[in-house]
């Protein structure tokens, strides 16, 4: 049986198959670490699983403290991947928008608690592993096996206007996939925070979303297997970290035809 694939492979394909192969090959495909901003956003997220809805706690004010908190922690958890004058700066420009990201979050909050962070999931069935940002438990109306939970993505970069990225709407289709197959129930909603707006978008998880889920998965073995992918005509080639070793491979590629 082979390995199962990382969700965080099909979304690297969805961005651009060669990754995946270079990636494969042993090649470093990312340029650099995320930025301070990012991390410290991503935590703060991630802290939100211990909000306390029932308490009368000022959201504003306990965001504040969880920032404080990440930027002290931050430097423990990534080590040198982590400027600390960098990490002060960058939390400096969030407290000036944590108003407007209170603001927004206090109206969806009530989505993300109770919540279990960074869970790890494997099915051999599917062939598909990951690890779930968050799984929120959401209550039912008391009758036998009346709660359930649902996968929830973070991302800090900025929302779409409406909805949610396509590549977010994949990856969350994975999620769901592996969390139904956990609790041998049927999940067909997810949950995409944008910490940076304070944004928090229910989703519908559609039979297209997982049918592309398991053709990526397909594809993505036999990339690991070592297949050359062509290079899509809409790849994202600026400040690919592959893109010198790429033109050589689709050079030496174009001599045999």
């Amino acid at each position: 049986m082979p390995p199962p694939v990382r969700i965080s492979d099909i979304s690297l394909y969805h961005r651009c198959p060669r990754l995946v192969y270079f990636q494969a090959m042993g090649r470093s495909i990312w340029p650099e670490p995320e930025s301070p901003s990012k991390l410290l956003l991503r935590e703060v997220a991630l802290y939100l699983s211990e909000f306390e809805l029932e308490r009368e706690i000022d959201l504003e004010d306990w965001l504040r403290d969880a920032l404080d908190r990440a930027a002290a922690e931050l430097p423990v958890i990534c080590g040198e991947e982590v400027n600390q004058h960098d990490l002060r700066a960058a939390a400096g420009e969030i407290r000036e928008i944590l108003p407007e990201i209170a603001s927004n979050l206090s109206q969806k909050l009530y989505l993300l608690i109770p919540s279990e962070v960074e869970v790890d999931l494997r099915s051999d069935r599917l062939g598909l592993s990951g690890r779930i940002d968050r799984i929120v438990s959401i209550a039912g109306d008391g009758g036998p096996g009346a709660g359930f939970s649902i996968p929830s993505i973070i991302k800090t970069n900025p929302p779409p206007e409406t909805g949610i990225w396509r590549s977010d709407r994949i990856r969350l289709a994975g999620y769901a996939m592996l969390l139904e197959d956990e609790l041998n129930r049927r999940v067909d909603s997810g949950i995409v925070e944008y910490p940076l707006a304070g944004e928090v978008r229910e989703v519908e998880i559609r039979s297209s979303d997982r049918r592309r889920v398991l053709r990526i998965r397909d594809r993505v073995r036999l990339i690991n297997g070592g297949k050359l992918p062509d290079r899509p005509r809409d790849a994202p080639c600026d400040r690919c970290p592959v893109t010198e070793v790429c033109e050589t491979r689709q050079t030496l590629a174009s001599k045999f035809f």
